[in-house]
């Protein structure tokens, strides 16, 4: 599995990666962080069906599924609409300053009195596939989904690529940049090994 980029487009072993366009972009970025999301759903084709309807005004510019397959919906030039209302340090609307990757995963769950888990649309997370885990900006621990090895090699290998290209200030989380709206992509995530690998910190 290579990753390579060519002309805004992501390639795996030299073949473009699906594309699925949407109108929801902007005009030319300014990549210099990476934001990583989760969609909060279980099904990469209900997250790239959402992002692709104008009603959504959301898109990423990648979708990684839970098998670690990719889908790509904005070029890496144009302006994603991943991280709405949103501050790192001095900058503002960090749309306009990033590339954002989508992870299929379902996010903070709920217990049901049976012991199920489920997520916000009431969709059963199997057991071992929860972490109970307490989210870095609250004080109490919940369910989180678990995501697959294949999601994290695929996205530590993409970042790696990216960054190899536009030379990222950092990688971030969506609840980095708006933490009080935002909880993506949450404790189950290794965002600090996956930092280190993708900005060769290791």
């Amino acid at each position: 599995m290579t990753f390579s980029i060519k002309t805004h487009r992501l390639h795996q072993d030299g073949i473009p990666v699906t594309l699925a366009a949407t109108p929801n972009m902007g005009g030319n970025v300014r990549p210099l962080y990476l934001i990583l999301h989760f969609t909060a759903g279980t099904s990469a084709n209900g997250a790239i069906s959402w992002l692709a309807n104008p009603d959504a005004k959301a898109s990423a510019h990648l979708v990684v599924d839970r098998d670690g397959s990719v889908t790509q919906m904005v070029p890496f030039n144009r302006i994603a609409w991943h991280a709405g209302k949103s501050k790192w340090n001095d900058l503002e609307g960090m749309n306009a300053y990033s590339i954002g990757i989508e992870i299929v995963n379902a996010g903070k769950l709920e217990k049901s009195e049976t012991g199920v888990w489920t997520n916000w649309a009431g969709r059963k997370i199997e057991a071992d596939d929860v972490v109970v885990a307490t989210h870095k900006n609250e004080s109490s621990p919940a369910g989180w989904h678990r995501y697959t090895a294949e999601q994290i090699e695929t996205v530590v290998a993409i970042g790696t690529v990216l960054n190899a290209q536009y030379g990222f200030l950092d990688v971030l989380g969506h609840d980095d940049v708006a933490p009080h709206r935002k909880v993506d992509p949450g404790p189950a995530f290794p965002m600090v090994s996956v930092q280190s690998k993708i900005l060769g910190r290791v």
